[in-house]
């Protein structure tokens, strides 16, 4: 589910002389009294983007929601990785700046094709997360290259496989792009089942809107490795022969093996079970473990539900949260053995000394991601370690 985006928040977190260059730029707000503008007073800077024309405005808006996909841990991890790449000069700089988004929009500003690389690559990135991330190892290509030749071939294995298995497909455009590690980015698009929205016209009336929109397909292969992966939806059928075209156009592989993907790095399925709990030893000093958020995802084919999503009460016992579970599946004609866990944030608190409550632990999981690694405390992190092993969540 898409995180709630809330454009004064977001200027409140950018310093103004970082606005001012920004709009400046695009020869917008140029009658904003910046120089006398407190930082966080926002108010004429939110007034004057609404008074924008709507395209404009749309284009402000859009710019500033791909900010603040890059301003996390791996967003800035990417930036700075194209930064080091393109500009090291310009590190120095970067690297002085405080604010997480202040990062982000000098990138925007001092290195444009920085920030465009990095806004496709922290896109594939949090992709990797999701259930229809698959990874095979031990795929070798002697002399590997992208070609305007094995791109067609793979077009066109794409455009035939999705005409005939689900009529659809008949367009394909496969985008390419490498990283400094080596490893080569092919994203492919293809056109999705017709939908229709509803609206704003720049008049600012309702309408219907048919739109073709496309689905993606990303192939990400690392040469020197031989490793494979890749994030497409279909469930194993289709990836396993999305697998084979990729092989057989871009490889050269005319007989291609089966293979089984690498087990997910982390389970969470079996939260799902009744007889479930989380438990500790008494030697942690843990007062009391909850799950703040749970979202799952269909299993089973029928179903066009992308997932549903339960932000839980602090305190609510697990058992309790399992029951709201039902309550939900069953209005969308599912049940609980008929969904996956695709995300969990599990907050673990900790004893205190008397006078103050103890700290706390949050730790976000996914089967193919687990945030402790960016925990700063080494005490936080092997505790969080040794719960995700003790719940059969990480499975070593």
């Amino acid at each position: 589910m898409a995180a709630t985006f809330d454009l004064r928040k977001v200027l409140k977190q950018i310093s103004n002389v970082h606005l001012q260059h920004f709009f400046a730029k695009r020869g917008e707000l140029l009658d904003v009294p910046w120089d006398g503008l407190k930082e966080h007073k926002i108010a004429p800077i939110v007034e004057a983007i609404q008074a924008l024309p709507p395209a404009k405005r749309r284009q402000v808006q859009i710019l500033f929601k791909s900010f603040t996909r890059l301003s996390d841990n791996a967003g800035l991890k990417v930036l700075l990785e194209e930064l080091k790449a393109r500009y090291p000069k310009k590190v120095g700089h970067w690297d002085a700046l405080k604010r997480r988004l202040d990062k982000v929009v000098w990138t925007y500003l001092h290195a444009r094709d920085a920030f465009e690389e990095a806004v496709v690559f922290a896109r594939a990135d949090s992709l990797t997360s999701t259930r229809y991330w698959q990874r095979w190892p031990a795929v070798p290509c002697e002399n590997f290259a992208v070609t305007e030749e094995n791109i067609a071939a793979l077009k066109a294995a794409l455009f035939a496989y999705y005409k005939e298995k689900e009529l659809r497909g008949e367009h394909c455009e496969i985008h390419h792009y490498t990283r400094r590690n080596g490893a080569e980015y092919l994203f492919a698009y293809l056109p999705d089942w017709p939908d229709n929205f509803m609206v704003f016209n720049d008049d600012g009336e309702l309408q219907s809107l048919d739109v073709p929109t496309a689905f993606t397909i990303l192939f990400v292969y690392t040469a020197a490795t031989g490793m494979l992966e890749m994030i497409a939806a279909g469930g194993k059928p289709a990836q396993k022969e999305l697998r084979r075209l990729f092989c057989q156009g871009m490889l050269g592989i005319s007989d291609v093996a089966d293979a089984e993907p690498e087990r997910p790095a982390y389970l969470l399925d079996h939260l799902l079970d009744p007889g479930f709990r989380f438990t500790w030893e008494p030697v942690d000093r843990i007062e009391e473990v909850h799950v703040s958020r749970l979202l799952v995802v269909p299993t089973v084919e029928g179903h066009d539900l992308d997932g549903l999503g339960l932000h839980l009460r602090l305190g609510l016992p697990w058992a309790q949260a399992l029951e709201n579970l039902d309550a939900l599946l069953a209005s969308r004609d599912l049940s609980r053995s008929q969904v996956g866990v695709e995300e969990v944030r599990i907050r673990v608190q900790l004893m205190g000394d008397g006078e103050r409550r103890g700290r706390v632990l949050t730790i976000n999981v996914t089967p193919r991601s687990c945030d402790l690694k960016s925990q700063d405390d080494d005490d936080l992190r092997v505790l969080g370690e040794k719960c995700l092993r003790a719940w059969g969540i990480d499975h070593g």
